[in-house]
């Protein structure tokens, strides 16, 4: 899955749970978030959305919440599809307010994913966000974004989504039908 999904995936999880200052990193194919102003409520809150259905994991989940909190790769599909799901049943514009933490993190997984990193520490606090990276090359960098900085990203971001959408839906063989033809 692309760190822009599960970027946008975590940071809807840590909107509700109202965290803002945080690190996360990857772990292998997982991420891990820890904080320092994590709450008893809001640990609350990220053990609720990550505990599964199945209440033989529920058990081994409550012990591993503390400072940190892991997202797997599954944890992220069920996740996703649980926003997805509550997008189409509430589609009200407060769903797509683009400075939002979900949103400045989709933008800031996306820039990862063109970059092609393969791990990263992201240290985030309320006027900017820090990210150590290395890349599948080996290359090693680092970057700080303000919040302004991932908003022009993610704008930029949602432009080429809308414009690889349109090609798309024009190409032979799409599902959509073609517009009217000019004669």
């Amino acid at each position: 899955m692309a760190h822009a999904t599960s970027l946008r995936v975590i940071g809807q999880s840590l909107e509700t749970a109202k965290l803002q200052a945080f690190e996360l990193e990857t772990d292998g194919p997982n991420y891990v978030v820890r904080s320092d102003s994590l709450t008893a409520a809001s640990e609350w809150i990220l053990r609720h959305a990550l505990i599964p259905n199945d209440l033989s994991e529920q058990r081994t989940r409550q012990s591993t919440v503390g400072r940190s909190v892991r997202f797997s790769p599954a944890d992220i599909s069920r996740l996703d599809g649980q926003a997805e799901k509550q997008r189409r049943i509430n589609s009200s514009p407060h769903s797509r307010m683009y400075g939002r933490l979900s949103q400045l993190l989709r933008a800031l997984g996306d820039h990862l994913d063109r970059a092609e990193v393969n791990t990263f520490h992201i240290s985030w606090s309320a006027d900017s966000a820090s990210v150590d990276f290395q890349s599948m090359d080996g290359q090693s960098g680092s970057r700080t974004f303000t919040a302004e900085k991932l908003e022009q990203l993610g704008s930029h971001s949602r432009f080429r989504r809308s414009s690889r959408t349109r090609l798309e839906t024009n190409l032979p063989g799409s599902l959509k039908p073609p517009g009217p033809r000019n004669r």
